[in-house]
């Protein structure tokens, strides 16, 4: 478990050092689920190489035993026909082999433990990989959750504070302003006709009377 907790401590580090930076939340957790994600393919591609390694060793004991089995044979035979100098030449090579042979059956074995944790440590990680993933999507749905929750109380906030009457009497009172500089444009436009149009009704009256005095 030595491995998941040095990757855990790795994770923590990275993700403290966002939250200093004050980074966008959302991002810390996607960073973090990424990178358990490169650890679960770095962890699944170390177990595959092991295996391989693995099979690769049990093919040499296998040719070593058939050699060293050929030579006890070998060695039999010797015997048989009285030549014992040379069974004793073939049991020497059956034992070089099955000391091959033994040598690889202790790797063997080795690998057989580190790939048994390879995969205890996979299992695990992988589950904790499905939960961070759904923890993700639950975390970032609470946090939209809370910050749309908080902007709503800011904003209610705001609307019930004094400084917000303050605004919206200052509204009204700009809006009472403009509704009279209106009114008192249209009075003074009003104005201007009637002075026009009186003028001009003075005009008329004096043109008629000198067409009268010219009459008489």
């Amino acid at each position: 478990m030595g491995w998941l907790e040095r990757m855990g401590r790795v994770l923590r580090a990275q993700m403290n050092s966002l939250v200093n930076e004050a980074e966008d939340p959302e991002k810390i957790l996607e960073k973090a689920v990424m990178d358990m994600e490169q650890k679960l393919i770095e962890m699944r591609r170390a177990l595959a190489e092991a295996i391989a390694t693995q099979k690769s060793t049990e093919r040499y004991i296998a040719n070593y035993q058939q050699a060293s089995q050929k030579w006890y044979e070998r060695a039999q035979i010797a015997l048989e026909k009285g030549n014992e100098a040379l069974a004793k030449e073939a049991l020497l090579q059956r034992q070089s082999y099955q000391k091959q042979a033994q040598s690889l059956q202790a790797q063997l074995e080795e690998q057989g433990e580190v790939i048994g944790k390879l995969k205890k440590d996979l299992r695990t990680l992988e589950h904790k990989y499905t939960e961070a993933k759904a923890k993700k999507n639950l975390y970032i749905a609470r946090l939209r959750s809370a910050m749309a929750t908080q902007k709503i109380h800011e904003i209610t906030s705001n609307l019930n504070s004094a400084s917000s009457v303050s605004v919206f009497e200052q509204i009204e009172t700009k809006i009472l302003e403009l509704e009279a500089r209106s009114q008192l444009t249209s009075a003074s436009v009003t104005d201007s006709l009637e002075e026009k149009f009186a003028s001009l009704e003075d005009g008329d009256n004096v043109d008629n009377a000198n067409s009268k005095h010219q009459t008489s």
